[in-house]
């Protein structure tokens, strides 16, 4: 058997603060704006990191079901797909004891072609079980922040 550390992607972001709330996140040769509404004291010149969180999900269900349509004999020819998350702010703001974070995310397809009907729910069980966002949030893990 190889070493499975040897088939590990390596992943990276880089932040750099602009001001208040916004931030530019570089990603190979890609820029990303990240912001909070003004409602939130922020310019509202981009997404917030939950918003970006909730749009890595379904994409990631989005790539993954191409690849398990492909491995089903299929092709994914349309799919649509609504997320919605809901959280209490108080908690990151320390103004009530609630957890902080999301307390749920739902994700509802709203259209599927290529995949046959019968077939469906199999499709949406693989690309849960082999999405890796998804499989990251459902099963967490250990983030280190060090200097």
């Amino acid at each position: 058997m190889g070493d499975e550390g040897s088939f590990l992607n390596t992943y990276k972001a880089r932040l750099e603060k602009k001001s208040g709330f916004e931030s530019e996140v570089k990603i190979r040769d890609h820029t990303i704006t990240i912001d909070e509404p003004e409602r939130l004291g922020g310019t509202d010149k981009g997404p917030n990191p939950v918003e970006v969180l909730l749009c890595s999900i379904v994409s990631c269900l989005d790539f993954t079901g191409t690849i398990v349509a492909k491995d089903m004999g299929h092709e994914l020819k349309n799919f649509k797909l609504e997320v919605e998350g809901k959280m209490d702010p108080r908690g990151v703001m320390a103004k009530a004891d609630v957890p902080i974070g999301f307390q749920t995310v739902k994700v509802q397809v709203k259209e599927i072609k290529g995949i046959p009907e019968d077939e469906i729910p199999e499709f949406l069980e693989s690309i849960q079980d082999r999405c890796p966002v998804h499989n990251t949030l459902r099963e967490g893990m250990e983030v280190e922040v060090e200097r």
